[in-house]
């Protein structure tokens, strides 16, 4: 979610605020305001030697856990040991970027924090390898001293790449597929501890199903990937009329290397940003940000609390405040952003013919319902692939993720939007918030039978599971 790309003028926002804020000494304080999510207070639990483990969050906080071991093997030898004695179950993880409960666990929770880095750059086939633990962000410079490049990546570039292509995390663009496709081999160690490579050529059933593998078929130590030439990036943001926006979407992801926007809840615009090819004699300066986001959005959001009855005024009026802008640069620069505002997330990925109804329909539920949500919905496209159970297998595809801040709730939100993505057949994302359990992506995957029977060869004693993965895999 790039929310950071949203600049908006603070100044005029505030001094709307100013005046709109003095409605509260009417009373209008007093409506009702929405359900705040306080974090929870965790206490570690005593290890087998006595120590206290610290328990684990994830990102937004929306997932933890109270492990009673924690391992964090320093070599594959190591890591095969860890896994053939361990009397427990085992929860790999990573960056903590999931929303879904993919990492809880009261057993053991294991870090391959020892496993990063580039292992190997091949300039003639321009590929790379990558230890599992090594985090996007950390290869741009490196792959670009060799005159490489990722073809695409995520705006969130803080993430492991063992756990990218776990959930098949992806960026935009319908001549790109997600990370899992840029997958060449793999190397694994599973719950047997026994290492096994595969890749298209060898072992091919296990290379589908280890490409999105949610973390239970073992722990996956080593990737190739498929690069190209190094390239740099023009970046352009603009606002739209929403309508305008939506009409215009397929004809602007065609004509775009990259194409993406964010649909406003309630506003009459949409934020466009297109990303394209530009040679280096093309490159402009970056104009700094004019404002923080992360504040603007949250006196918005106060404010709409107080006066819930001039959300649409509110949101339009700071959104017809943001003008074009553009950066540009070497490409891993510009496809990564910080990410300073913590949220929870559900993504769904329909047939791309499908997508601009799906969010019409979001859009008109969120009014009728008058939900309390004016987080950016971000909509993107994406190529199909051959992943087993990747959300883009065999169809391309339009991802819309809807959010919300980490300390509101969403359930009711999430929880009316859902059953729109299920009328036009979405795929839920695997890291992020969804309710859908084995008998309902088996109808949403035609290779789902074939993953849990190679998920069985990998992990004969279910080590690599937790109740959220036997839920939605039908493990028993």
């Amino acid at each position: 979610m790039n929310i950071d790309k949203i600049v908006l003028d603070r100044r005029r926002l505030l001094k709307a605020s100013a005046v709109l804020g003095a409605t509260s000494a009417l009373g209008l304080s007093a409506c009702s305001k929405p359900v705040e999510i306080a974090a929870p207070t965790l206490q570690g639990v005593a290890g087998k030697d006595g120590n206290i483990i610290a328990p684990w969050t994830n990102w937004s906080g929306n997932q933890y856990s109270t492990p009673n071991e924690r391992l964090i093997p320093k070599n594959s030898q190591e890591l095969a040991t860890m896994i053939k004695t361990t009397k427990q179950k085992i929860r790999l993880v990573g960056a903590g970027h999931s929303f879904s409960p993919l990492v809880p666990t009261n057993e053991t929770q294991m870090s391959l924090a020892y496993f990063s880095g580039i292992t190997d750059i091949n300039k003639e086939k321009k590929q790379f390898s990558v230890a599992g633990n090594t985090f996007l962000a950390s290869v741009g410079e490196e792959l670009w001293k060799n005159d490489l490049s990722l073809e695409n990546m995520p705006d969130i570039n803080t993430q492991t790449f063992a756990g990218a292509i776990a959930t098949s995390t992806h960026g935009t663009g319908m001549n790109y597929g997600s990370m899992s496709s840029t997958v060449q081999s793999m190397t694994l160690v599973n719950g047997l501890g026994e290492e096994l490579v595969c890749n298209k050529d060898s072992d091919a059933d296990l290379f589908n199903a280890a490409r999105n593998n949610i973390g239970t078929l073992g722990a996956v130590t080593n990737l190739t990937l498929q690069a190209q030439d190094k390239y740099h990036l023009k970046e352009t943001s603009w606002m739209m009329d929403l309508e305008a926006g939506l009409e215009q979407a397929e004809s602007l992801r065609d004509s775009h290397r990259h194409f993406e926007f964010y649909a406003l809840p309630y506003a009459d615009y949409i934020l466009a940003i297109s990303l394209d090819k530009v040679a280096e004699s093309e490159l402009q300066a970056t104009k700094a940000p004019t404002s923080d986001a992360y504040e603007t959005f949250k006196s918005m959001s106060k404010l709409i609390d107080i006066v819930p009855f001039l959300r649409r005024f509110i949101i339009n009026t700071a959104a017809s405040t943001v003008g074009e802008e553009q950066r540009s640069g070497r490409n891993y620069e510009i496809f990564g952003n910080l990410r300073d505002i913590r949220f929870n997330e559900m993504e769904y990925s329909v047939p791309a013919e499908h997508g601009v109804a799906c969010l019409r329909e979001i859009l008109a539920t969120i009014k009728k319902q008058n939900i309390n949500v004016i987080f950016p919905m971000e909509f993107r496209y994406i190529k199909a692939d051959d992943v087993w159970l990747s959300p883009f297998y065999q169809r391309d595809s339009c991802a819309i993720s809807c959010h919300n801040f980490h300390d509101k709730d969403y359930k009711k939100y999430f929880a009316a939007i859902e059953p729109i993505f299920l009328k036009y057949d979405g795929r839920p994302h695997w890291g992020k918030i969804h309710t859908l359990a084995a008998k309902e992506q088996r109808a949403r995957y035609p290779k789902f039978d074939e993953f849990l029977r190679v998920r069985e060869i990998m992990d004969p004693n279910n080590i690599f599971t937790n109740n959220h993965i036997d839920r939605v895999l039908g493990i028993s």
